[in-house]
């Protein structure tokens, strides 16, 4: 289900289609890193290019949580497996079609 969100960017009010499970994450970014969601949806947008603003969030928040994992994955010393992860089964699992 998507939500459509009004956010100030650069100044100009503007609405984004975004998932539930992307606005969650995108809030808990901007609580973690303290930045308002206007400032953080600002900075997207001057960097975005040709894209949508959407989409560009869609992979603003993904590329945040690949380098979180990332991080925590070298600093805890765990390396990538080439079987498919239990919690990767249960991640797909969850995805509504």
């Amino acid at each position: 289900m998507k939500i459509c969100k009004n956010v100030l960017v650069n100044q100009r009010r503007t609405s984004m289609r975004l998932d539930k499970e992307t606005c969650t994450a995108l809030s808990d970014i901007c609580l973690r890193e303290k930045i308002t969601l206007s400032k953080l949806c600002s900075q997207i947008d001057s960097c975005r290019g040709k894209a949508s603003l959407s989409s560009s969030v869609r992979l603003f928040v993904l590329i945040y949580y690949q380098k979180m994992l990332s991080s925590f994955e070298k600093k805890i010393g765990i390396e990538q497996k080439e079987n498919i992860s239990p919690r990767i089964t249960t991640i797909l699992s969850s995805i509504q079609k």
